[in-house]
């Protein structure tokens, strides 16, 4: 299955740049170098620059690399692990902010202006196609979905941002900030109207749905402030019916895996609770897309999420905050993070496995309820499978899943003064039966604010969805009234890259 995924990403750029045809008449245009006015003529070329935005997507300037990079480093959950921790990722974690000329900062704002700009293009070309309307309509949903996705990378991150609706093809065509109120309403127009258009249950594994529309049209909502509105979005989601938490929480983290040249797991990927989330892969020559496009039939299409969090490089590690976050008895700790003296490469229990050491992690302490260990997170990780020291990974990044749309609704049914709305929310989550946390009951609205932070924590720790929390909850001036600020003095908004105001003379 992950192969034909594979495939999917791939194609759309490839089919832009190479198309074999072979023709006797001499009046045709050359169909090997094709155009954009040669192309996109058919609901089967569509689909192909369609594709192509899932494929930078997953490029290493977005989910592949960069992105979690830059959501993490900003969130409350990490920490250094050492010296090794590379400057640019540095700065975004301990400093205010980070510098324009920050790589981190230029590689996610390149990725998500390119991912818009590709967009733009199927828009344009979506309303002359005519051969297959029903897919047309489904892959302009699509379209819509991911331009919404990368806009709001942009505006929850930058603020104020260029808005274009339309494909930039020379400098003359660059535009100034809009404001962020703007961006805020492409990003809901584009999902109400992708959400009718998209199926409930994905054409391909890995495409966008119905529920993922709706999911992140609550997430972007709640962002903005409004919550009746975000919690009209998520009821959608839960009342298809198509959503359900996976009993083992482990199986919302792994994926497949190859060690010795030897597929060795599969993994839970696309199950029911997965709303969205993007496909990597495995191939086994341990080799990942350095080139940061994301694209060509022979390039890697693994992650290294797994890798820069992992015991060798260690780059980072949890932060004491978050690992003081979990209740003693939580089995979500041992699920999220390893420390000395935990079992890896059991193959999910299978076999007697090899006890981790502290001299076989290269990554600083940290300390959790006093006392003072190494440890790295688990989630997203292959250990359980393989521990050669560099493996990038085929674990798909899942970018929501349903336990976050629960504890979305949770917080929107505080802020909507329902308690005990709220509470059957996060009681559902914490029923996990691989979790089976007691229940909680909220008698105030500080009260569950601080119970939606806690859940929020353990249960979604190290999803790269904090940052954006912590922004959503500065505002309300929740910190420090309910709990201390976790970046006390970070700037709201990142600079614009430098590359992009060289460039664009329209941004000061």
């Amino acid at each position: 299955m992950k192969q034909n995924i594979t495939k999917v990403f791939v194609a759309g750029f490839i089919a832009l740049a190479a198309i074999n045809a072979c023709s006797e008449k001499l009046d045709v245009l050359d169909t090997n170098n094709p155009t954009t006015e040669s192309y996109f003529k058919t609901a089967g070329e569509l689909q192909n620059g369609v594709n192509a935005i899932y494929s930078t997507l997953r490029s290493a300037n977005l989910v592949g690399r960069e992105w979690f990079f830059l959501r993490d480093m900003r969130s409350g959950e990490t920490a250094p692990g050492g010296p090794q921790l590379e400057a640019p990722r540095a700065e975004l974690l301990l400093q205010t902010n980070g510098a324009p000329s920050n790589s981190v900062l230029s590689s996610v704002w390149t990725g998500a202006y390119q991912m818009i700009n590709r967009a733009n293009m199927v828009f344009l070309k979506a309303p002359d196609i005519t051969d297959n309307i029903a897919l047309r309509d489904q892959l302009v949903g699509e379209a819509r979905f991911l331009r919404a996705w990368a806009y709001f990378e942009l505006v929850s991150q930058w603020g104020d941002v260029p808005l274009y609706t339309e494909p930039v093809n020379a400098p003359t065509d660059y535009k100034g900030k809009s404001p962020a109120a703007e961006v805020y309403a492409l990003i809901i127009q584009d999902l109400t109207q992708a959400a009718p258009a998209l199926p409930e249950v994905p054409s391909q594994p890995g495409r966008v749905t119905r529920g993922a529309a709706n999911a992140l049209l609550g997430r972007v909502q709640m962002q903005k402030g409004d919550y009746a509105a975000a919690k009209e979005a998520l009821l959608k989601v839960v009342n298809s019916g198509k959503y359900i938490l996976e009993p083992n929480f482990l199986h919302n983290f792994d994926g497949d895996v190859m060690s010795n040249g030897q597929k060795v797991a599969d993994g839970h990927e696309f199950n029911r609770e997965s709303v969205f989330e993007v496909a990597f892969v495995d191939k086994g020559d341990n080799n990942f897309n350095w080139g940061y496009n994301g694209e060509g039939i022979a390039q890697p299409v693994s992650t290294v999420h797994n890798q820069e969090y992992g015991i060798v490089w260690g780059n980072v590690i949890p932060s004491d905050r978050l690992l003081n976050e979990f209740e003693p008895n939580d089995p979500r700790y041992k699920f999220s993070f390893y420390e000395p003296g935990d079992q890896i490469l059991t193959f999910a229990g299978t076999k007697p496995g090899k006890t981790l050491t502290a001299a076989d992690m290269n990554v600083a302490a940290s300390t959790r309820n006093g006392v003072t260990a190494k440890r790295v997170f688990r989630k997203y990780s292959i250990y359980d499978w393989d521990d050669n020291g560099f493996h990038p990974g085929g674990v798909n990044h899942r970018l929501i899943r349903y336990a976050e749309v629960l504890l979305m609704l949770a917080e929107c049914e505080v802020e909507l003064g329902n308690l005990g709305a709220a509470a059957g929310y996060i009681n559902q989550v914490r029923a996990r039966p691989s979790v089976n946390m007691p229940p909680i009951t909220i008698a105030s609205k500080e009260q569950g604010i601080r119970a939606v932070m806690h859940e929020r924590a353990v249960e979604l720790g190290i999803e790269s969805l904090n940052n954006t929390d912590i922004l959503r909850w500065r505002k309300k001036g929740y910190y420090p009234s309910i709990m201390p600020d976790p970046r006390p003095n970070q700037q709201e908004f990142l600079p614009i890259p430098a590359s992009e105001t060289a460039a664009n003379p329209l941004i000061k």
